[in-house]
Formats: C-alpha cells, sequence, structure tokens
C-alpha cells in the first residue's frame, strides 16, 4: 500500500462504492471530496496532495502553485481544457486523461438520441403525455449519410456502431486514420462537404481556438434540411446564440442534441424549450460502467506516477 497522499476531487469517483474501495487497497492517505468545488476553494484548500482524480473543476497555473507537492493529475474524463497544460509540462507534473474509457457510452448516446431524433419519439411521446393520440412520422437511420467530425476514440468507437446500420459514413479531422477508415468504408470528406451533405452531423472534438465556436451562424447556414446537429464533445464548439435563433428557421426544420454547454448547469430557457430537440445535462460519459472504467484508469496512473516518488 502506498503512503502518498491522494486527493479525490471529482465527487463521481468519491461517490462510487466500488471505485472508493479499490483505491482505499491501494493508497493509505487519501481524501475524498462529495461536493462541487470551484477555484476559490481550491485555492484556499492548499493540499498537501501528491496525487489529485480531477473532474472538470479548474485547474489553472494559480490552482497547481497551491499543490506544492503535486505530481500526477489523474484526470476523470477526456477533456483537458480545464487544466494549465503548459505550466504543468514546466513543473513536471503528469497529466493523465482517461482516453477511451468511456468512448462506447457517448457512441451509444449519441446513436440512441440519432434514432430517437429521426423516429420524433420525443415528439410522439410529449403528446402522449398531452392525452393526444396522434402519430408524427419519422425516418430511418438506416441509409442516412451521418457525418462524424473528429475520429479519435469516441469517433471510432460511433463509426464502427453505424457500419451495421447500413450508414454512409463521412469523417473528417485534422489527422485521419486512413487504414480505420478504409476497413470500414468511410469516405473522408472536407468540413464544409460533410455540413452540407449530412443527415445527421455529431462532434467529436476537443476545445481549440480553431474548435471554438466552428458551428456558428455562417455554418449553420450549410447545413441541409431536416439535418440534425449533435454535439457531446464540448459546449464551446457551438455559438448558442446564433443556434437559437436558427433553429427558428422553419425552412431548415433542424433539430440538435445537446448533451454538453459552454457553462453548466445550462438554464437558457429560450434554447431548452425547443420540443424539436433533445437536452441532457452531460451524462455522455457517466454510465456505471464508464465511470468504473475511468476510475479504475485513474487509480491505475497514480500508481504508476507514485509508486516511483
Amino acid at each position: 500500500m502506498l503512503k502518498n497522499k491522494v486527493f479525490v476531487i471529482e465527487p463521481m469517483f468519491s461517490e462510487n462504492l466500488i471505485l472508493k474501495k479499490e483505491i482505499k487497497k491501494k493508497f493509505k492517505n487519501i481524501e475524498f471530496n462529495y461536493k462541487k468545488i470551484d477555484k476559490k476553494y481550491l485555492l484556499k484548500k492548499k493540499s498537501m496532495a501528491e496525487g489529485v482524480v480531477l473532474g472538470l473543476q479548474p485547474f489553472d497555473k494559480d490552482v497547481i502553485k497551491a499543490f506544492q507537492n503535486l505530481k500526477v493529475i489523474s484526470r476523470f474524463g477526456v477533456g483537458l481544457d480545464n487544466i494549465d497544460l503548459k505550466y504543468c509540462k514546466e513543473k513536471k507534473i503528469k497529466v493523465s486523461p482517461s482516453f477511451g474509457c468511456n468512448s462506447l457510452s457517448v457512441a451509444e448516446l449519441v446513436i440512441s438520441n440519432s434514432i430517437n431524433l429521426l423516429r420524433n419519439i420525443n415528439l410522439n411521446n410529449n403528446l402522449m403525455q398531452s392525452g393526444k393520440w396522434e402519430k408524427i412520422n419519422g425516418n430511418e437511420i438506416f441509409e442516412k449519410t451521418f457525418g462524424i467530425v473528429g475520429m479519435g476514440s469516441v469517433g471510432k468507437e460511433l463509426a464502427k456502431r453505424l457500419v451495421p446500420f447500413g450508414c454512409k459514413i463521412l469523417v473528417n479531422d485534422l489527422k485521419i486514420d486512413k487504414v480505420f477508415c478504409k476497413k470500414h468504408k468511410l469516405k473522408i470528406s472536407s468540413l464544409n462537404y460533410l455540413l452540407k451533405n449530412s443527415d445527421v452531423i455529431s462532434l467529436h472534438l476537443p476545445l481549440t481556438k480553431k474548435t471554438n465556436k466552428m458551428i456558428n451562424f455562417k455554418t449553420l447556414n450549410i447545413l441541409k434540411k431536416n439535418c440534425i446537429l449533435i454535439n457531446t464533445s464540448r459546449g464551446q464548439l457551438i455559438d448558442l446564440d446564433a443556434l437559437s435563433k436558427f433553429l427558428n428557421k422553419k425552412e431548415k426544420n433542424i433539430k440538435v442534441f445537446l448533451d454538453v454547454f459552454p457553462v453548466e448547469p445550462f438554464k437558457n430557457k429560450n434554447l431548452l424549450k425547443n420540443k424539436n430537440s433533445i437536452f441532457t445535462p452531460h451524462i455522455g460519459g457517466t454510465t456505471e460502467e464508464s465511470k468504473l472504467r475511468m476510475g479504475r484508469k485513474n487509480i491505475s496512473d497514480l500508481i504508476s506516477v507514485l509508486k516511483k516518488n
């Protein structure tokens, strides 16, 4: 059992009894957090932890300075835009995201909501709950053109699961695994071509200067009629002000499924009241199975770094 101090900042890890039991078998000195905390709290905390399990909590240069003994940040998730990576590299702090651990969960969520919106299941459900026996027809996912923007672990898992549906799959990314694309008969295309020709578009990109608000009023106008736009990666990829105005364009009849937002919790009623779309509170990677995979990788990453110190 290692004596290094570990601070589990992410409540989803702390509240999971299986993960809690497993990490206790590996580390003697562990502190668990069970509540939402901000930068002010972390600065005041000044933890002496050598390793942390981090969610989406802010971990910029100021916070890292307050954690003077820090050697490893194990991310309960994959996004790293809440961490000052440059300063971590300068201070030789290892940053370990949980790549691949929640890919299945996100891919399944994308497919299930694609079918939901194509078949208008949400709208039919709303009518039933309001006491109306009316039918709104929908469409099959079979042979639809599905555009995947971002071909990392989630994009690949999504593509593999779409193949049996008989979809024509368009893919776009800065770096493309051509061997994977050839194996699964994916068509590599430009972003503009993908946006113009896809019946369903799913975003799977990190947040960078280039991807910030990449879906804006200009790119929204490119989308084909009746297109479905999905974002389960980072909320800042879509300009939500532009999207709110665009969804009112009846001639386009665009539907969206959003699981991530620029500010969370998200409470913009003007957008959320759109009954033709689906909104969820960032549940993409939070199945019970994915939480265990992420947490176990967190434990493994902490051990691999801290056992050397």
